[in-house]
């Protein structure tokens, strides 16, 4: 089922502003083109290059479900290419086919040269070099981009609505997959789903968008040392007009995310981005809805496509869905380990460790902030990477190099009492959960084979998480749910965290229990 949506209006545009060069094109390549100009009109969290912040990235599988085949993009984008019309048994078809080789009857066409290469992929450790490539759209098609984005809602509905590559409307695909879910990996039905659509609030989004407006203002005017305390508060004071008054006084949910997480004007281009393209998405709509597609991951995580809402920062979150409950797992990942190891009647001393934390979640987390000399929220990161596998290493090539981004904290980390402890619990329990196989199924049926302890008991755990959300969904109202994340669900509505608690149990064996959190 082909998932890449897009606005149909940018396609109209687009076909105007290149002219003939773009609409020769295969319908196939009009769309992927038209695919990639509207993902990666601008660089957020979620496709930001590592090498280079200015570049987004653009895996081969992205590339390949566009235009099938990554040599026809190179074809056509880098190299030059040859258009023409097939032959077949009934005469000459009348659809344009495109050949990377001289080709009878085939005309030569020189590259199209709209997305610049900027960073080359991974290529045997080269210094520098990403894991996959990067690149930056021709400020061509940044300037057609921009004549669309300050298009009147008026201008575009004439060609609105949304489509994928094969020209099918959002609407029609999500019918027959039964909702925004998209299901091919676990055995869970498909009528366990969720609306397609999201409503949120534009009125707080544009006002998020004014506030990010000013940080950024006063962020690039300001001598003050970016990522400093003061800074931020000024910064975020400067939203009311208020310079010198107590922060908060002053502050909303939004802006308390920016606070709490700190900031730099390059988060906060991002965040405005974010809010650009929930606004287009609107626009294109005619409405207040926007459409958050869910695919499975390979341990059958639930991820929104292209990261709409889901991935985007939390500020933006917020103010999307101002209004909405959030009711999150209180330690997931923990709690179902160690419950499983009770049902399985397994004890051993380093379970203290992971009974301590989901006894006094947050008492652990200010204590390991305050000996690691770190923000709470660097804490929650390093934690879950050490659930998922991450190991106590100073090696840059360890993920929690990357997540510490700091060598003095690093250090610190590998060398904490409490975390060593921490890290050895879950290598003693994959000898209890995981055994000595190889190939491991999943609570939702997705089987997956390595010999990684850490992938396993990952694939295992978010296995549970998944069947514990399906649970939720299948028992509450679709026009209820506003969003699924990884461990929680957001409703529209205000619920009791002890009746979801006790769906769960009834439906999956697990006692765990919710935080509430209104947006």
């Amino acid at each position: 089922m082909d998932t890449n949506f897009f606005p149909k209006s940018l396609l109209q545009d687009t076909k105007k502003s290149l002219g003939s060069e773009f609409s020769d094109l295969t319908d196939k390549f009009q769309a992927g083109y038209t695919c990639i100009f509207w993902n990666h009109s601008g660089v957020i969290k979620h496709n930001q290059h590592n090498q280079d912040v200015e570049s987004f990235k653009m895996p081969r599988k992205e590339v390949e479900s566009y235009f099938t085949d990554q040599r026809d993009f190179r074809a056509v984008n880098d190299n030059g290419y040859y258009l023409g019309f097939k032959k077949t048994r009934h005469g000459v078809s009348n659809k344009a086919s495109l050949s990377r080789k001289e080709t009878e009857g085939f005309t030569y066409h020189p590259p199209t040269n709209w997305i610049i290469k900027t960073v080359e992929a991974y290529s045997g450790g080269t210094a520098g070099k990403g894991c996959t490539s990067g690149y930056k759209l021709t400020p061509n098609i940044i300037n057609i981009l921009d004549i669309w984005n300050n298009k009147a809602e008026e201008d575009i509905k004439e060609h609105s609505g949304w489509i994928n590559t094969k020209g099918e409307s959002i609407i029609d695909v999500t019918n027959k997959l039964k909702g925004g879910i998209v299901r091919n990996k676990s055995n869970v039905s498909k009528s366990i789903n969720v609306d397609v659509m999201v409503k949120v609030d534009i009125e707080a989004l544009t006002k998020h968008k004014e506030q990010l407006t000013i940080i950024l203002n006063y962020l690039e005017g300001s001598n003050v040392v970016e990522g400093s305390r003061s800074r931020e508060e000024e910064a975020i004071a400067a939203t009311k007009g208020k310079a010198g008054v107590k922060v908060k006084h002053i502050i909303d949910n939004p802006l308390s995310s920016l606070i709490n997480k700190g900031f730099n004007s390059d988060g906060i281009k991002q965040r405005i981005t974010e809010i650009n393209r929930l606004l287009l998405t609107s626009r294109e709509l005619g409405n207040n809805n926007i459409p958050v597609i869910y695919e499975e991951v390979s341990t059958g995580r639930y991820t929104a496509k292209g990261a709409v809402i889901q991935g985007y920062h939390k500020s933006v979150r917020y103010a999307a869905l101002k209004g909405c409950y959030e009711y999150d797992l209180e330690a997931a990942h923990q709690n179902i380990l160690l419950q499983l190891l009770e049902r399985k009647g397994v004890d051993f001393p380093e379970l203290e460790t992971i009974r301590e934390y989901t006894e006094n979640k947050q008492e652990i987390r200010v204590k390991l902030s305050e000996e690691l000399d770190t923000d709470i929220d660097i804490v929650k990161r390093i934690l879950q990477s050490l659930t998922y596998g991450a190991q106590l290493s100073t090696s840059n090539k360890c993920s929690l190099y990357e997540t510490c981004d700091d060598i003095l904290l690093l250090h610190r980390v590998v060398n904490n009492t409490w975390l060593k402890n921490y890290k050895s619990m879950f290598n003693k329990a994959h000898k209890h959960i995981v055994g000595s196989v190889d190939k491991i199924t999943n609570a939702v049926g997705i089987t997956k084979e390595t010999k990684s302890k850490s992938k396993a008991i990952a694939h295992i755990l978010q296995g549970y998480e998944r069947l514990i959300l399906d649970a939720l969904v299948e028992n509450s109202s679709r026009n209820d749910i506003a969003l699924l994340l990884h461990d929680c669900v957001i409703f529209y509505n205000k619920h009791s965290p002890a009746e979801l608690s006790a769906i769960v149990k009834e439906k999956t064996g697990f006692n765990l229990e919710f935080s509430e959190e209104k947006y």
